[in-house]
């Protein structure tokens, strides 16, 4: 039977030279999903709405009420959906066993503005309230998920993490933050830490797309809970680790054992969307010689199936001829290349923060550089877009600069590979 998807590890250079010093090598440990696996998996969902007094603000409630009511007839028969209202307190308004009633959906997402509520966001006890509800019908055969969209700060935010880190094994949560007020890093880390997605919205139109493009991803998955397991040769170190697609972000310190392992968490992948995390290696000096530097394993599964693991294993060849370390794999670089981009406005962002607003230009001109370079239209766009307001307001603190820093944020953080021009040619020989 041929496995369900493919995993290899590649390497910025298939050449280090050998010489007295370290040397840096970068290492893309990439799987993707390409066949139909066990098919599509029935849902599992909780999605926890904000109603505090904000969203009715540029109509955004009218526009969550559309996108709820696209799920509701978007359901397939196996399928479990709750939904829950939050603001001061939080609200059970379509329980599991209701979701099949399209019209009891439709009452309850219209009704939801006469709720008594409260104003306020705390957004710890809609989740909450979201946990219980999906864990009422919590199954590995299905794909457990909460779906959270807010527009504001919330109270206890502390409160949200712990949930993730307390479900996490079990529930993913994808976040979505409409207009300007919310806390992104918040938003982030909670699907960060779930391997789930964050969606900026910045425009309350775009919020049934979004719960379509969600909806659609829930339904391409085909392989569950990956992780990639990661032993490195004697000498070898992890400087950086950064998770490379489908979106980029810094996955901490890698703390590596006497055994020398280390383990990456991926989580649930869709069909032709590539999983991969991006390792800085420094490598120890070696006489001339070929040499196995890590062995890898991606372990998944496949409901229906059980278990499984692929295996791969990176070796490189120490040579003392210089024309050949200077070969690049291109799609390796270009990726390290969009990494360095997004670490830039990063740390442009914090200096901006800091008051620091010549050393903020400066960074975003280099990331620009970058964009431009790569051929990266939309990243150039928005990053241009930021740095026209930062040199306008000097601060982040006006709606137009914070919904320019969104945006900017949004794309960055997309692997720009995965755009719908890029994937035409995604998969075929360099």
């Amino acid at each position: 039977m041929p496995q369900p998807l493919s995993f290899e590890a590649l390497s910025s250079s298939q050449y280090v030279l050998s010489s007295a010093e370290n040397f840096v090598l970068y290492v893309l440990l990439e799987a993707v999903a390409r066949g139909k696996g066990g098919g599509r998996l029935p849902l599992n969902l909780g999605v926890v709405i904000d109603r505090s007094g904000s969203m009715y603000d540029e109509q955004r409630l009218e526009f969550v009420v559309e996108a709820v009511k696209f799920l509701a007839d978007s359901l397939a028969p196996e399928d479990k959906v709750s939904i829950v209202a939050f603001a001061d307190t939080a609200k059970v308004i379509v329980a599991p066993d209701q979701a099949h009633n399209r019209d009891s959906i439709r009452r309850a997402v219209d009704e939801i503005d006469l709720l008594d509520i409260g104003g306020g966001t705390q957004m710890a006890l809609g989740m909450r309230a979201a946990i219980d509800e999906v864990k009422k019908n919590l199954d590995a055969s299905r794909l457990n998920r909460v779906l959270v969209l807010t527009d504001g700060q919330t109270y206890e935010e502390t409160a949200c993490i712990d949930l993730v880190q307390q479900n996490r094994e079990q529930i993913s949560f994808s976040t979505m933050g409409v207009g300007v007020e919310f806390n992104e890093k918040l938003l982030m880390r909670l699907a960060q830490d779930s391997n789930a997605k964050y969606h900026f919205i910045g425009n309350p139109a775009e919020i049934p797309n979004i719960f379509e493009d969600e909806l659609l991803g829930l339904r391409s998955v085909t392989v569950r809970n990956g992780r990639i397991d990661v032993t490195l040769s004697q000498g070898v170190q992890i400087r950086e680790s950064f998770r490379a697609s489908p979106e980029i972000y810094a996955m901490g310190s890698p703390l590596v054992g006497e055994d020398r392992k280390i383990s990456y968490d991926i989580g649930d992948l869709e069909t032709g969307i590539p999983g991969s995390v991006l390792l800085t290696l420094v490598l120890p000096p070696r006489n001339p010689g070929n040499v196995r530097i890590l062995q890898s394993s991606f372990h998944y599964e496949v409901p229906g199936t059980g278990e499984a693991q692929v295996d791969c294993e990176l070796a490189i060849e120490y040579t003392l001829d210089r024309t050949l370390t200077s070969k690049r794999n291109g799609r390796v670089m270009s990726l390290v290349d969009q990494v360095s981009i997004a670490k830039l406005q990063a740390k442009a962002e914090e200096e901006l923060k800091a008051g620091n607003v010549d050393r903020a230009t400066r960074l975003l001109g280099n990331a620009i550089q970058g964009t431009q370079r790569l051929g990266l239209s939309k990243a150039t766009q928005a990053l241009s877009g930021l740095l026209d307001q930062v040199k306008k307001t000097q601060t982040l603190q006006t709606k137009a600069a914070k919904t320019t820093l969104l945006q900017a944020q949004a794309v960055v953080r997309k692997t720009q590979m995965l755009d719908p021009e890029a994937l035409k040619d995604f998969g075929k020989p360099e």
